[in-house]
């Protein structure tokens, strides 16, 4: 069975540090090096990317694309597959690190299935610094078809359905709905425990709290706008209870948060006040929720208002 070509996409905005750890995981591949490529798709930063893509040359496969301006994952993920010399493109965020034997899964899949959405587990973590020799916060799973921080695709298909959609100018739902149109056109998934990777969630004590609660509360809301989106283009109760816009979510976001005693206005407080890092993950994540939900209502009340 011959070794599958791969093209590893990374797309990145500003995250110079985070994307050193992720590159330094690709480079610790066991898979044959001449079996894969890595494309760095930046999107607009104005940060030290590529003089950190630029410090793996030597040690990575690894081509630099880069954006005129920021346009969205979406977007820059397009870029890569139109760039994708391997016969499989697997997806890996910025702040996603991969094990040794990540790739070597991943090409495992689709050595056995021509028509396979691979997935792999992924694993949170706080750590920048050998994020695989420490615990690991939480699993971070998803029932998602498809999500982009952990999956592989035959680049022929992906080019079949039409790619990303751009309209997904913001942060989440972009994978959703590529997904859709995937498993539509007849393809399965194959999840693989060994296709492991952790997911950095940046540190939540008292110190670093003001900084990440904003841009973690920032990207829940646009996470909603683009819901909305979504729900526009899937209509039905199955988009509802992926989205979360159902009572039922609400109500379980409601219960989790205190009735709503927690919210976005208070967070920073309670967060400071918990020792744990594993019960401020939770708490944080449960303010999170409600933030998002709230937001969703909001903006699916004012579009109802508007096509009425």
């Amino acid at each position: 069975m011959s070794a599958v070509r791969l093209s590893v996409v990374v797309p990145t905005y500003n995250r110079a540090e985070v994307l050193r750890v992720c590159l330094a995981s690709l480079a610790a591949q066991t898979y044959p090096r001449d079996r894969f490529e890595v494309l760095v798709v930046d999107d607009g930063s104005t940060d030290d990317t590529p003089e950190v893509v630029r410090s793996f040359e030597v040690h990575l496969p690894v081509r630099y694309l880069r954006q005129a301006a920021n346009r969205g994952r979406a977007a820059a993920r397009n870029r890569g597959i139109q760039q994708a010399r391997g016969d499989v493109v697997v997806f890996v965020d910025s702040d996603v690190f991969p094990v040794p034997g990540f790739l070597a899964a991943h090409a495992e899949i689709h050595a056995r299935s021509d028509r396979a959405v691979g997935r792999g587990p992924l694993l949170l973590t706080h750590h920048l610094d050998d994020p695989f020799g420490r615990p690991p916060l939480l699993p971070d799973p998803s029932p998602a078809f498809l999500d982009t921080a952990n999956a592989s695709v035959r680049r022929e298909h992906l080019l079949a359905v039409g790619g990303f959609d751009e309209g997904f100018r913001h942060y989440g739902w972009e994978d959703a709905d590529l997904g859709i149109r995937l498993r539509k056109a007849g393809l399965r998934r194959v999840f693989s425990r060994r296709a492991l990777a952790y997911h950095y969630q940046p540190p939540t004590t008292p110190e670093d709290l003001p900084e990440v609660l904003e841009e973690l509360l920032r990207k829940e809301e646009e996470r909603a706008r683009m819901a909305v989106r979504f729900l526009r283009k899937h209509p039905g109760f199955g988009s509802r209870v992926v989205t979360q816009l159902t009572p039922l979510h609400s109500l379980v976001a409601f219960l989790l948060t205190a009735g709503g005693a927690v919210n976005e206005r208070n967070l920073h407080s309670v967060l400071a006040r918990l020792r744990s890092g594993r019960l401020r993950h939770v708490v944080l994540r449960a303010a999170l929720s409600r933030h998002y939900q709230n937001v969703l209502w909001r903006e699916w009340v004012e579009l109802s208002r508007r096509t009425a």
